[in-house]
């Protein structure tokens, strides 16, 4: 009877072309290749807890007939920009819908979502605990989404310290280590022609920027300087030498508050309307919005991670989909990044195949001469459904 041979993946970073892990580990699982150990940064960390939990189909499902807006309607929640554009709850209730309340430690295989420690630049695994927790933490892309609570540490986006966890998965030491590189190559694929009008309307852009700040503080001082506000802090002090409930709501219904209110929901709205124009108009004007300038900036540093972490710890087998040319926010192109996912597993798979045939006959020929082997990391099967 052969030895079970544990495989264990890393899944890289990488926004909307995290798709192709959707590809990869729908081939690996095709073709009965088990998947024991899985280690996930950012996007790897999501579609590899989608893996674990048997809910891969479903999330399939949703991201490869999607609209531009709709996938914006699964994480964009804007709030006033102090740690982050996006207060995530929008994202935490999609995950939530596919995940559950499932625990990290109940999963049928070992899975780790990696993030980073914003306070001391610490690579952070997590390893137990909530699966959805985890995973906001490890996607919570700076300045994007507010950073992340767990555990006592404020957490972000594992792609900032350790996008290909490698090293993480080494740990685990797995007899088979496979890794998915979304970042084999910089980004490009654009054409000269569009790399030109993205320039240009760059160049314009420049020249009628919308200041939204100014807009915001120059109406607050307006309306502090005012002689109505001092006539309205009278009333104000007047009502508060009182109590009870009729003078608090007195206060709270004060003309002053009803308009600071009123200041702050247009300030958000605002917000949102210039969040919404950056994608809607993103098509028209070719010009790259500000999450695909923090994005891009980020894709370019988790290529030259990626190169030395490559460098350092080489895996068994490197799946390198062609994503290049995706955008980290297009998750619209779901459907050519799953493929461009399962082309490379496909082609991968022969060598995959025939390295765990050496693996067990290795396995068995140390068996038989020095008795039973014991296993190298916890956790075994197929975690997808």
């Amino acid at each position: 009877m052969r030895n079970k041979i544990t495989v264990g993946i890393a899944l890289d970073s990488g926004g909307a072309m995290g798709g192709a892990h959707i590809g990869v580990l729908e081939v690996l699982r095709e073709h009965d290749i088990p998947i024991d150990i899985i280690i996930g940064s950012s996007a790897g960390a999501a579609v590899g807890a989608m893996y674990a939990c048997g809910a891969l189909d479903a999330f399939k499902e949703l991201i490869s007939d999607i609209s531009f807006l709709d996938a914006l309607s699964f994480y964009a929640d804007p709030v006033f920009p102090v740690s982050g554009l996006f207060a995530g709850e929008k994202a935490r209730k999609f995950l939530h819908s596919l995940l559950g309340d499932t625990l990290i430690e109940d999963l049928p295989i070992t899975f780790v979502a990696v993030a980073t420690d914003l306070l001391t630049g610490e690579t952070v695994p997590l390893s137990r605990g909530s699966l959805v927790d985890a995973v906001m933490a490890s996607i919570s892309m700076p300045g994007i989404f507010k950073p992340a609570v767990v555990d006592g540490r404020l957490l972000a986006d594992g792609g900032v310290s350790d996008p290909l966890p490698l090293d993480i998965l080494a740990g685990l030491n797995p007899d088979v280590t496979i890794a998915c590189n979304l970042h084999s190559k910089l980004p490009n694929k654009i054409p000269a022609k569009q790399k030109q009008a993205i320039v240009n309307a760059q160049e314009e852009s420049s020249r009628d920027d919308e200041d939204l700040p100014s807009w915001f503080i120059d109406r607050a001082i307006r309306t502090l300087r005012s002689e109505w506000l001092s006539a309205r802090m009278k009333s104000i002090r007047e009502k508060l030498m009182n109590t009870g409930r009729a003078q608090v709501e007195a206060v709270r219904d004060n003309e002053l508050f009803v308009a600071l209110q009123e200041q702050l929901i247009q300030s958000r709205d605002r917000i949102s309307s210039l969040i919404g124009r950056g994608f809607a108009e993103k098509d028209q004007t070719g010009m790259l919005n500000i999450f695909e300038v923090m994005l891009s900036a980020t894709n370019i540093q988790q290529y030259q991670k990626n190169r030395l972490m490559l460098m350092h710890l080489r895996p068994d087998i490197l799946i390198e989909p062609v994503v290049d040319g995706v955008r980290a926010l297009e998750f619209n192109k779901g459907e050519h990044t799953i493929e461009q996912g399962r082309s490379k597993a496909l082609q991968a798979v022969p060598e995959i195949k025939a390295l765990l045939e050496r693996k067990s006959n290795a396995t068995e020929q140390r068996h038989e001469r020095t008795g039973p082997v014991p296993s190298h990391a916890p956790g075994s099967g197929d975690g997808a459904s």
